[in-house]
């Protein structure tokens, strides 16, 4: 079976970024980066950042999204690249 040409290309520049069993977002390659697109309220701080890899993207997730679950607000913004 073939894929029809009116399908996009699949792309393999995109990452789910799962937290526990939580899908909290995409992060997609951009130049020598990763721009993080959050899918809850509680990384809507860190949306659209451009982390260096996904290991640094998955620790600002990941504590943004540990402080959002205790109810903490005010959280300081990861180590991001400048856009």
């Amino acid at each position: 079976m073939s894929r029809s040409s009116s399908y996009p290309p699949l792309r393999s520049d995109v990452t789910l970024i799962e937290l526990g069993d939580d899908a909290v977002g995409l992060a997609v390659r951009e130049g020598s980066g990763y721009r993080f697109f959050a899918a809850v309220p509680t990384l809507s701080v860190i949306d659209s950042q451009l982390f260096a890899s996904l290991k640094a993207l998955r620790l600002a997730a990941a504590e943004r999204h540990g402080a959002g679950r205790r109810g903490r607000s005010g959280a300081t913004r990861g180590r991001a690249l400048a856009a």
